[in-house]
């Protein structure tokens, strides 16, 4: 039997919460989303799923967290230095992709500008999915706008990324920041 993301709300028990993760359907996501930005209690609970060792519970908490925050910002907005953590630690590659989906949205705050530089130009590397390099890719973009001196950096590396072949999108979305970079 599925319980809704409703019902599930209404209950305090962690191991509900992780069974209806794995068990929701993509039509099931709206839902979701909608509870938790209504829901802080159970909002709290899938921000701490995010870090469970079940990669499958982490991903699926964490796609939920990032495009109800996508909606309504303020989620997050106290959470920043966690999601730093979380991407900085973590090998799980959808978490990357979100994490750094999520950071592209917020302002980095100064203590943690050059980690996050410094992971971000990690992850552009070749062995990474693309969606993950797309973001951080973005994510150095932003921050760029912020810190002018990373602009020659990125430039330079994105240029030589290009040069050693990527994917399409990879490609289409560095040229796109290249053209502004430059301008």
């Amino acid at each position: 039997m599925t319980i809704s993301a409703k019902e599930t709300s209404d209950k305090s028990d962690n191991e509900i919460i992780r069974r209806n993760l794995l068990a929701f359907g993509s039509c099931e996501s709206e839902i979701w989303k909608k509870t938790v930005i209504s829901d802080k209690r159970l909002f709290d609970q899938l921000f701490q799923l995010i870090f469970s060792d079940d990669k499958r519970v982490a991903w699926r908490a964490c796609w939920i967290i990032d495009t109800a925050s996508e909606e309504f910002p303020d989620l997050l907005a106290g959470k920043i230095p966690e999601i730093i953590e979380g991407l900085i630690s973590t090998n799980n590659g959808s978490l990357k992709r979100h994490f750094t989906r999520i950071l592209c949205r917020y302002q980095i705050p100064k203590e943690f500008l050059g980690v996050v530089v410094n992971k971000s130009f990690e992850l552009l590397a070749p062995t990474e999915a693309a969606a993950v390099r797309v973001f951080a890719m973005q994510l150095l973009f932003n921050i760029s706008q912020e810190l002018p001196d990373l602009k020659g950096e990125l430039i330079c590396v994105l240029e030589s990324l290009q040069e050693e072949g990527a994917s399409a999108g990879f490609i289409n979305r560095s040229g796109k920041l290249l053209r502004q970079l430059r301008s």
